[in-house]
């Protein structure tokens, strides 16, 4: 029995209820088994300061609790150097080779997707599901030119083959940013409307997103 396997990458930093509602979407439009969220493990100079990759995972952990098919994957959180998305598809491929996977991007990446590090491998090792982002268009960028090549309109067509297809999703937009999210926390200001509140709870805890 194939286990169809979503993954949605990022830096999560923080997770808040657009991942989340992306996430959810996807795996009940797509009748997926699971979908997993795996923050990257980022170099030094680039995570936020006083926020560690665990801690990152772990307000995933809490923004997931309330949904079964959502789960954390922490595959590149225990990488020491950078991670990149066509290595990381090896890996789990090698690791399960039972399931197929599924690999959310927005259409934002989509359109300059042939800069990714190995993109062609990413597409031998998965399929590609686009959600929309504000501001991004099927019509700019890489994205027409990969359409033509790649893209399916439908679930069955993709599900009869192990990878390689590209697909469009209807999803809700949500224009909900982490960097105005982090801008909002170290201003004191309340970011209650776009976390979870065992999120929010956890970061005021910890005392994370600082000024």
């Amino acid at each position: 029995m194939i286990k169809h396997i979503g993954i949605l990458g990022g830096t999560f930093d923080p997770v808040h209820n657009g991942h989340i509602r992306c996430a959810h979407y996807v795996q009940q439009h797509c009748a997926l088994d699971e979908v997993r969220l795996m923050p990257c493990h980022l170099p030094a100079h680039r995570a936020t300061p006083g926020v560690s990759s665990e801690q990152r995972a772990a307000m995933v952990q809490l923004a997931i609790s309330q949904y079964p098919q959502l789960k954390l994957e922490r595959l590149e959180l225990n990488k020491p150097s950078a991670s990149y998305t066509a290595d990381s598809l090896q890996l789990l491929s090698t690791q399960e080779p039972g399931s197929r996977f599924y690999f959310i991007i927005g259409m934002d990446s989509l359109c300059y997707f042939r800069s990714w590090k190995n993109w062609p491998d990413i597409l031998k090792l998965a399929h590609l599901l686009v959600c929309q982002r504000p501001g991004y268009s099927q019509q700019d960028g890489d994205a027409p030119a990969l359409l033509q090549q790649f893209g399916v309109t439908d679930l069955a067509t993709m599900r009869q083959r192990p990878s390689g297809c590209i697909m469009l999703l209807a999803n809700p937009l949500a224009d909900i940013s982490a960097s105005e999210i982090r801008r909002q926390l170290q201003q004191q200001q309340s970011a209650a409307k776009t976390l979870d509140p065992a999120v929010l709870n956890y970061i005021q805890t910890q005392q994370l997103y600082q000024a």
